[in-house]
């Protein structure tokens, strides 16, 4: 008598469908890698150093267990961040920015400056005014700053 046994494999996020190929778009893989609601906040926070599972989630209250791992899961995946387990009882894992991840910097920054902007024109101060002079034109320079950066990274790569 043969005896059946089946054996359900547990799924993970690598058995999760990818596009059929690569991109060869630059602003597509670009906003595949890091344009989830999540990654940019999750980014500038390891921008500032190595951190913890928890210490992020104290950081980012608002993000959930669950999707606080798939985002770091998903930044891995793309190599923007390391990933790194100590054999310790409980173990201690710890997140930093790679390299790679370095150089998404003066983008956070660029975000960064927009979002200043676009917080003074949605002020009820502000009314419908726009932003001041001065406003516009420090975020023109930390931009134009942040333009002078990105291309930089560029020329190394």
């Amino acid at each position: 008598m043969e005896t059946h046994i089946e054996v359900k494999r547990e799924e993970t996020r690598d058995d999760t469908p990818q596009s059929a190929a690569p991109t060869k778009c630059p602003l597509t893989a670009a906003i595949t890698a890091i344009g989830g609601k999540w990654n940019l906040i999750l980014l500038y926070w390891l921008d500032s150093g190595t951190r913890r599972f928890n210490e992020l989630r104290r950081l980012m209250p608002e993000i959930s267990h669950k999707v606080l791992a798939e985002t770091l899961r998903d930044l891995e995946r793309e190599g923007l961040i390391t990933r790194k387990v100590y054999a310790e009882v409980p173990p201690r894992v710890e997140y930093r920015l790679s390299a790679h991840g370095e150089t998404v910097g003066p983008i956070i920054e660029a975000v960064r400056c927009w979002g200043h902007v676009h917080i003074a024109s949605k002020s009820p101060a502000a009314g419908s005014v726009t932003p001041t002079a001065k406003t516009e034109r420090t975020a023109g320079k930390r931009l134009a700053s942040t333009k002078r950066l990105i291309r930089g990274v560029g020329r190394k790569a």
